[in-house]
């Protein structure tokens, strides 16, 4: 594999790499530089690299590709597309460290940037514009049922309610789709945003519940941490809504979004084959789906 990132890397003009370090599945460090990155999919790629020098000529900080030698986006090598990037300097925040409602504060006045500037370059970007409740029933609740899967009394009843009256009223723009700290690298008291592959038009408000529950995961169970993410959550909403105010629906839309995301991953880890995953994101959906109520208070 190495001799072959060495062939891929010198199409982008970076010739004898010092370093060639795997970091996740899809992607290599390269000499602390450069990200190499592949994705399968050539239009959910070249979607990332147009949104992301969008958003830097809207001086939002993003990261960087950079082009081949003959000038492509991308090289195609062995039925994959391949990218570099530069690589962005600065660490994953984590809103559990210091105090949690401050760090709300500023995670959610980063996103409200994000969505203000997304929402200027939206009519440059062919992008879908998704119902979440044609997903819910042509994939979503084929798949739980298919492997026999039961939630609470009540779970899919809320989200089919959801999905038959108040989804469709609520804000709706391009958003990232995949709102979570691991895409955000923070330094000297900025963000930079990372991976706009899963960008779509969809409601706004769906970043805000995927942010806080990415942050609700493996801590709802642990009464200290649970009582601190409320603090979090409550900063994300109070940050976002001094930038961006958000409507009464879209506040009240929240829990639901929270339960809906659970079932959402549940049903995907069905899918790829990972049963013990799902199994744990359907104990999160019912124990969202139980705590309704005190979730945004």
């Amino acid at each position: 594999m190495e001799t072959n990132l060495t062939s891929i890397l010198s199409g982008f003009g970076v010739s004898d790499p010092s370093s060639i370090k795997q970091i996740y599945r899809s992607a290599w460090d390269i000499d602390d530089e450069y990200v190499l990155k592949t994705n399968k999919d050539k239009n959910q790629l070249k979607k990332s690299i147009f949104i992301s020098r969008l958003l830097l000529s809207e001086e939002i900080p993003v990261i960087e590709y950079i082009d081949t030698a003959d000038g492509k986006p991308y090289v195609h090598l062995d039925e994959k597309y391949w990218c570099l990037m530069k690589k962005l300097k600065g660490d994953c925040f984590d809103p559990y460290e210091g105090d949690p409602h401050d760090n709300g504060l500023i995670l959610g006045k980063a996103l409200a940037r994000l969505h203000k500037a997304l929402k200027n370059i939206q009519d440059k970007i062919e992008s879908s514009d998704v119902d979440f409740s044609h997903e819910f029933s042509s994939w979503i609740v084929p798949e739980i049922k298919k492997n026999g899967v039961s939630f609470k009394d009540g779970v899919m009843d809320s989200i089919y309610a959801f999905f038959s009256r108040e989804y469709k009223s609520l804000p709706r723009q391009l958003i990232h789709r995949d709102m979570h700290t691991s895409n955000m690298i923070f330094k000297d008291g900025e963000f930079s945003y990372l991976d706009f592959d899963m960008s779509q038009r969809n409601v706004r408000i769906f970043d805000i519940a995927y942010l806080g529950c990415s942050q609700l995961i493996d801590n709802y169970k642990d009464e200290v941490r649970l009582k601190q993410w409320h603090e979090i959550f409550r900063g994300i909403l109070q940050g976002y809504n001094q930038l961006l105010p958000l409507s009464e629906d879209e506040l009240k839309a929240v829990p639901v979004l929270f339960v809906f995301i659970e079932v959402l991953f549940t049903a995907f880890f069905l899918k790829i084959g990972q049963p013990e995953t799902a199994e744990s994101c359907l104990k999160m959906t019912n124990w969202l789906f139980d705590n309704m109520s005190s979730l945004i208070c």
